[in-house]
């Protein structure tokens, strides 16, 4: 049947919206639940235009729709795939009840996708958000989904409850297919939705980092969500909750008693057990067991969040140290690259961060001393403003660019101590850490020349990986044409190596895509992501393009004509935190290193009473 004609089937069906109860509705979220009615009342309702739509499926079928009316629900409903829980289009994930506008590329992604997943999770944490809320009177002040599962943070002033008795309500609630609607609301509105949430209000601004923020209705409660949710509720048939946390909010000096209970929910029972099988196998090569087991490192509360490396980890960090400066060549590999290795300080004024633009963005991320005078110093989170000021020391000249700084000088990070996680999550790190300095005319060249320096690394460990092309976020510095301008650069360079990668690693399957409004907020960037031989994806090497910090640093060179010109700043790390890398090699192996990575290579064993002086 063609998708129009299914559409046919439903579109004289009213429109009626049914929200289902499940509980009984408090004072403030019945107020809530009429301000957003009320500013759905005043949305336009898209008509449909009845233009005619060519829809590429990821198979390579082509199947016709009408923009306005065919929705991918409708599109997997035509060419019979099962499962589909959300899907992309053109790149962009898109609820599978959303409306196709235009002619596009069409992916039906499952519960087997880190998407389908995911969405599932968010809309399972609606769920979740919804029975505290409603049924043991919790204060929902947060809800979303991240790689561990979904979480819900609350404030519960009175009243007890088991994790069990919680999994059993939320079972109940989805199995009434809730519908959910959404609603794109600005700050103004949102303000306006939770305005008897001060808590909750402050969290949803912090969350917002453009206009607007995305709201949904899901039964009598509403959450938040960064991402698109499933049809309705009734698509979950298990959940599962995990554990009860305390949370630590950002700026808190006193507990505020904010709890997150994290759990996870699936379509069936098989997706469980399968998640089970996957959870197993994670701890099972758990890297904090395997550097307990092997003596690699350990954690002491003398230092939060900062390793102490045993001899044998030691090895391990300094080989990885030495791999991403020598590779596989007999001479260096930096200096094969053009790359000159540098030595900066760690402590410095903050007048130097508030010169960067890092102390209005940055500074409740980093430690800071007050010296003599009332001078407050900060120890350095990156790199980049000190490579700005070794560049302004005297003029340079066109000749001598590109230039090519490497720093593995050792970072700080104040993180929540919440966050904090193994060598995951670290306070005090280390990261293979490059700057370059180039004209616009070479930015793709040096694009180019980092991306091949990714690839000729990953290929040694193995790694399948995948490129995110990373656009302008909201709010970001600088004007809209310079933006422009880079992401046009970097858009071209990425699709070059794509070529090329056809060619030298098609068996690896490798692609890029679009990740829209994730740029840091001085520049677009490319982030490489790498699958380990679980399937669980990494984000390691990153290529940042900065057209910002010159301009703060007045950073000038004398180009061919005799004029001052701007240089072009790329932000580059291939390993990124070592401490991360050494974490991801050891599950990737399961602690079965390679050998030239082995801080144990050879063990003599004897086999008898009388070989011992032998061995010796």
């Amino acid at each position: 049947m063609a998708v129009t004609q299914l559409f046919r089937l439903l579109v004289g069906r009213p429109a009626a919206r049914v929200h289902r109860r499940y509980s009984q509705v408090c004072p403030a979220s019945s107020e809530r639940l009429r301000i957003f009615e009320s500013l759905r009342d005043k949305r336009c309702r898209v008509e449909a235009t009845g233009t005619r739509l060519s829809i590429l499926l990821a198979d390579g079928r082509r199947v016709k729709g009408t923009s306005g009316v065919t929705t991918p629900l409708l599109v997997a409903q035509s060419v019979r795939v099962k499962g589909a829980l959300v899907s992309k289009v053109n790149g962009e994930l898109w609820e599978l009840g959303r409306p196709l506008e235009a002619d596009c590329e069409l992916h039906l992604l499952g519960f087997d996708t880190d998407e389908g997943r995911r969405a599932a999770w968010r809309t399972g944490a609606c769920v979740l958000a919804g029975v505290l809320e409603n049924e043991f009177g919790a204060e929902v002040c947060r809800e979303g989904a991240s790689e561990l599962g979904l979480y819900c943070d609350h404030l519960l002033h009175n009243g007890a409850w088991s994790l069990s008795d919680v999994e059993e309500r939320c079972k109940k609630a989805a199995a009434l297919e809730l519908p959910l609607s959404r609603l794109e609301l600005n700050l103004e509105e949102v303000r306006e939705l939770f305005q008897n949430s001060r808590l909750r209000l402050q969290l949803v601004e912090e969350q917002m980092n453009g206009p607007t923020i995305t709201v949904y209705r899901c039964g009598d409660s509403i959450a938040v969500s960064k991402g698109p949710l499933l049809r309705h509720t009734g698509i979950l048939k298990v959940f599962k909750t995990l554990q009860l946390s305390p949370v630590t909010l950002a700026n808190q000096t006193e507990g505020s008693g904010l709890m997150r209970l994290l759990g996870v929910a699936f379509p069936g029972e098989k997706d469980k057990e399968q998640w089970e099988r996957e959870q197993e196998e994670a701890r099972r090569r758990d890297h904090r067991r395997i550097g307990t087991d092997q003596e690699l490192f350990f954690f002491n509360d003398v230092s939060p969040g900062s390793c102490f490396f045993l001899p044998k980890g030691a090895y391990i960090y300094n080989t990885l140290t030495d791999f991403i400066k020598v590779n596989t060549c007999s001479s260096s590999e930096y200096r094969r690259r053009g790359f000159n290795e540098v030595v900066t300080p760690t402590l410095y004024s903050t007048a130097l961060w508030e010169r960067s633009g890092h102390w209005e963005h940055y500074s409740e991320n980093m430690f800071t001393v007050t010296s003599e005078g009332s001078q407050t110093y900060a120890l350095k989170p990156m790199n980049c403003p000190a490579h700005c000021l070794m560049f302004e020391q005297r003029v340079r000249s066109w000749r001598e660019l590109p230039l090519r700084w490497a720093d593995f000088g050792a970072l700080h990070r104040n993180e929540l101590s919440g966050a904090l996680g193994g060598l995951t999550r670290v306070r005090r790190f280390c990261q293979d850490d490059a700057h370059i300095f180039c004209t616009p005319e070479q930015l793709e060249e040096e694009i180019g020349a980092c991306l091949d320096f990714v690839r000729s690394v990953y290929q040694v460990f193995g790694f399948s990986f995948h490129c995110l092309l990373s656009t302008r976020p909201a709010p970001c510095l600088g004007e809209p044409e310079q933006w422009d301008n880079a992401e046009q650069c970097v858009c071209v360079c990425v699709c070059v190596w794509e070529q090329q990668l056809e060619r030298s690693l098609q068996h690896f399957g490798e692609r890029w895509e679009l990740n829209p409004g994730d740029g840091a907020f001085y520049g677009p960037k490319i982030d490489i992501l790498i699958k380990d031989a679980i399937g669980r994806q990494h984000q390691c090497a990153t290529i940042q393009l900065d057209f910002q910090l010159p301009i703060k640093f007045d950073l000038q060179y004398v180009g061919r004509d005799g004029q001052s010109r701007r240089p072009v700043m790329i932000h580059r790390a291939v390993l990124g935190s070592l401490e991360r890398m050494i974490a991801i090699l050891a599950e990737n192996f399961g602690g079965k290193w390679p050998l030239w990575l082995s801080p144990a290579q050879v063990m003599v064993i004897p086999v008898g009473g009388n070989s011992g002086a032998a061995v010796l």
